[in-house]
């Protein structure tokens, strides 16, 4: 397991995916804000709520992300790799979070 999180991590084309998904996941939030779901009160209070709870998971991510730093750290395209995937794990639980919501209230 940990060779193939090596191997991903050291991947210039897994940079370049992750990288896309980064920029889909930024496109659906940015979405989800300027849709008609987000223009209202109740819309605004859920962006609120799925903005709060991506901070929580980023100072989580990035909590978990410090500890494995010096292991990041021996290869560039490596850290490169880390930052992106905290990036879309942060940015994956704020659209999951606006859909939960929504779909709640």
């Amino acid at each position: 397991m940990v060779e193939l999180i090596e191997i991903l991590f050291d991947s210039r084309v897994f940079m370049k995916v992750d990288a896309v998904i980064g920029f889909v996941l930024f496109g659906v939030f940015i979405y989800f804000y300027f849709s008609k779901e987000g223009r209202d009160e109740r819309g605004r209070g859920i962006m609120a709520t799925a903005a709060l709870i991506s901070f929580f998971v980023l100072f989580i991510v990035l909590n978990l992300f410090a500890y494995s730093l010096s292991w990041m750290m021996l290869n560039i395209v490596r850290m490169a790799n880390g930052l992106q995937f905290v990036y879309n794990i942060v940015l994956l639980s704020a659209d999951m979070a606006f859909i939960i919501l929504k779909k709640i209230r």
